[in-house]
């Protein structure tokens, strides 16, 4: 029987269709569900041009990563030894963990040890293709995690410039890894960092003991971030395009084989093609040109510009056009490959009469195997963008929070004017934030489904609800 594209390699990226499973990272919550430039002006294909760390600046002077390893190595012991999942303990709502004060010091001595100086940044090694791995993002969560989980001690200990120190710290963490960051999985990472910090923050702007002058102070520092998520997925959409689909199309077999180029897609390029076995049943070769290289690079080009105009306008959701435009497109891929498509992704017993169909099909599909490829691993964008824009939906909703705090009780946006230059933005509407001040103030976001269901909290914005919402 043909070797088809073994079927556990797949993780369902594009429009619910197999794909290879291109790390052992599963993308859970982020692809179920990622300082660059602010925006973009251009399909931003150059990774020169946008002046991206080389590998050999890894161990550059202003990265702090070699000067950060050792304490970080230390906190991942220290994380196993704690066995427990602290994840659950960042939102200011949860109970604080059962830490001992051993514990709690060790933690605090490696956090600090991992502070940013002013003049330093974070440079991770430059991904080449799917199996790159990423030793440096786990560790840099911990650390995030663990700032959080000890702003909300010192917060119960009413130690505020402790607090805000930490906090502080988590903030430009999150803004270097972000900018750092060159692709989905890294993205992933680095929204994770990104939602720690905003949860320090926000177990500041709710406690009892932020002054007026900390709580200003908070709000400057999540202002400037306005345009962190625009300038996060600009560079996950060129690291995607650059690192790991341009270098898996580069490194495909040119065959007049399609069975072999079938068994390098299997496995990304990143082992050598086999051949049938003897006696096994398999198309033949083709006279066609199997994997036109420029042309399949130039579609995902092509499908990547309208993503980045809409970065370039604003940082929110382009709701829509993923289904207008990514998923039609591999929709009609899938189309034009018909039977050929179904001889790579289903596991089925070849007959004469069936080979006879896929040789029609993939003779009369240009450019089949750029299609199967752009079918396998073009991710579902929009969902990209959500998880990323859901942080800045946070980051928004805090400023808001901060505002109320800086104002004394909370208020209509018309009456933050002289604290907040704008009402905070919804990156899921075209509007502002939601707020309601009786009989529970809070505000919220309408979220994905782009609906206003009332702003009713919901296991603290937990999961997929249907409005995200934040409360003083």
């Amino acid at each position: 029987m043909q070797t088809k594209l073994p079927p556990a390699l797949f993780y369902g990226l594009g429009s619910g269709v197999p794909s290879p499973t291109r790390r052992p990272f599963l993308l859970a919550g982020a692809l179920c569900s990622l300082a660059l430039a602010a925006c973009v002006t251009r399909p931003p294909i150059s990774p020169a041009k946008q002046e991206r760390p080389t590998t050999a600046m890894i161990d550059a002077p202003k990265n702090a990563l070699p000067r950060w390893r050792a304490s970080l190595l230390a906190l991942n012991a220290l994380f196993a030894e704690i066995d427990r999942a602290l994840v659950l303990h960042e939102s200011h709502r949860a109970p604080l963990p059962d830490l001992t004060t051993g514990v709690r010091s060790r933690m605090a001595t490696l956090a600090d040890a991992c502070a940013l100086a002013p003049d330093e940044r974070l440079v991770f090694e430059r991904i080449h293709g799917p199996e790159t791995p990423f030793p440096d993002h786990q560790p840099l969560r911990q650390l995030a995690m663990a700032r959080t989980v000890l702003a909300r001690f010192a917060l119960a200990e009413h130690d505020l410039a402790r607090a805000e120190t930490l906090v502080t710290a988590n903030l430009a963490q999150a803004r270097a890894t972000l900018a750092a960051q060159e692709g989905l999985i890294p993205l992933i990472h680095a929204t994770s960092v990104w939602q720690s910090s905003l949860d320090g923050v926000e177990a500041l702007a709710a406690s009892p003991d932020l002054t007026p002058a900390a709580a200003h102070r908070l709000l400057t520092a999540l202002q400037n971030d306005a345009h962190l998520a625009q300038s996060a997925l600009a560079a996950a959409l060129n690291g995607e395009f650059d690192f790991i689909y341009r270098v898996i199309v580069e490194r495909m077999p040119r065959t007049d084989a399609p069975d072999l180029l079938l068994s390098a897609i299997g496995s990304l390029g990143m082992e050598p093609p086999s051949p049938l076995a003897p006696g096994e049943q398999g198309i033949g070769r083709t006279d066609i040109l199997l994997l036109d290289v420029p042309a399949t690079l130039a579609a995902y080009e092509a499908d990547l510009t309208p993503y980045f105009a809409a970065l370039k306008r604003s940082s929110r959701l382009p709701r829509d056009l993923y289904a207008g435009t990514t998923a039609h497109t591999l929709a009609r891929y899938r189309k034009e490959l018909g039977a050929f498509y179904d001889y790579a992704t289903l596991d089925e017993q070849s007959t004469p009469a069936s080979i006879a169909k896929v040789r029609i099909a993939l003779e009369s599909a240009p450019n089949p195997g750029g299609k199967l490829l752009a079918c396998f691993l073009t991710p579902p964008w929009e969902t990209l963008f959500t998880s990323t824009l859901r942080r800045e939906a946070h980051r928004a909703a805090i400023c808001g929070l901060l505002a109320w705090r800086i104002h004394g009780r909370p208020a209509p946006w018309s009456e933050l004017t002289a604290i907040l230059p704008a009402p905070p933005a919804d990156p899921f509407s075209d509007g502002p934030l939601r707020f309601a001040l009786t009989p529970t103030p809070r505000i919220w976001s309408v979220y994905s489904n782009g609906t206003d269901d009332g702003g009713t909290l919901v296991d603290d914005n937990m999961g997929q609800p249907d409005d995200l919402v934040w409360q003083p």
